[in-house]
Order: C-alpha cells, then structure tokens, then sequence
C-alpha cells in the first residue's frame, strides 16, 4: 500500500490481500496521511468503524459498484488531491469532503441505473422525483448510517457551522458525479481552464 499515490496502484492486489477488505485498509491509511481524524475530531477506531459499515454496504454481490470500485475512485480521488495545483486550491474542508464522497459515492448501489429505477416506478426513484436517484440515495444512506450509530459518527464531535458546510461540499461532490451531469461539468471545467486564474 506505500504506491498509494501512483497512478498505477493495483486495485486489484489489494482487493485480494486483506479478506476483500479493501476499502478499510486503503481508507484508513489515507485517512491518516490527509489528517482527516485530527480534522473531525474523532478516533481512529471511530473511522475505522465508519470504514466498516460503509464497505458492509457496498454489495458484493454488484459486479462493478462494489466495494473495490470505492476503493479505485478514492485512489483516484488522491492521486489529483497529490497534484500541486490540487493543493495550492482545496483547503482541509475541501480534503475531507473529497475524501469522503469518494468514500460513499456508491455506497449500497442496487446494480441498476437512476433511468432504469425511474421507468421501473421504484421507490427510490419516487422518494427522490426521479432526479439524481442513486447519488441522492448514496448521500442520505450515508448520513443515516453515521449518524444513526454513536460508534461510527465521524462527524459527531464537529461545530455545528462546520458539519453543515462539510455535508453540503460532500453533497456538492457527490451530485457532481451523476452522469447526465457529465458534459456541462466537463464544458465548465474547460472554458474554466482557458481563464487565468485569479487570486
């Protein structure tokens, strides 16, 4: 796990080394080099419970939004964190909600896409009107799993001002990842590049 960083970090060994407990061993070792239990103000045997149920549910019996699909979008997630131009822009609010939605971004996914629940009338599609079905739902599973349970609620020691402005950067990313969102972010990120920056 020390080539975390490189691009070329096998998902794949890892999957197969710790029990099919990747998330929690790659989690855990990010976690800490980021700072984000001194940051939450919380245990590393809370976030390492919070590790655990959010990997528990990840299906595995999903043959791709599983477990190691989280553990792939985190590594990516910290090999653009490692970047200088990453750096020299996300502040540590920034760090942890990337993190975190890279984390749950997926979480209890049914194998099945937002349109197809939609057309299917599901009851996830109605809870959310059709809109960002699964993205919604990885969200509000997530906060009811953490907050739900005093053993894993990374966030429960956090200033109230500063719990809501972390969920609502983590909702942000999250709700960024949603396919039929994909061509106006990347448009944005595009003419935001051709742009100089200011400071």
């Amino acid at each position: 796990m020390d080539k975390e960083e490189s691009w070329k970090f096998d998902i794949f060994e890892l999957e197969a080394a710790p029990h099919n407990r990747p998330l929690i061993y790659l989690g855990l070792k990010i976690f800490a080099r980021f700072g984000i239990c001194e940051f939450l103000d919380c245990s590393e045997s809370m976030l390492s419970s919070w590790l655990q149920i959010i990997e528990a549910n990840y299906h595995s019996s999903n043959p791709y939004h599983n477990s190691t699909h989280a553990v792939d979008v985190l590594h990516v997630t910290v090999y653009f964190l490692s970047k200088e131009s990453i750096r020299e822009t996300f502040n540590p609010v920034d760090e942890a909600a990337a993190l975190i939605a890279a984390t749950i971004r997926d979480v209890d996914h049914p194998g099945r896409t937002s349109s197809f629940l939609c057309n299917a009338g599901s009851e996830l599609a109605i809870l959310y009107n059709g809109i960002a079905v699964l993205k919604n739902h990885h969200e509000a599973f997530t906060f009811q799993l953490t907050i739900g349970d005093d053993k894993c609620n990374i966030f429960k020691k956090m200033k109230r001002n500063d719990y809501r402005t972390l969920c609502q950067g983590i909702i942000d990313m999250v709700l960024a990842t949603e396919m039929t969102k994909h061509c106006e972010h990347v448009n944005n990120l595009s003419t935001a590049s051709t742009r100089p920056w200011q400071h």
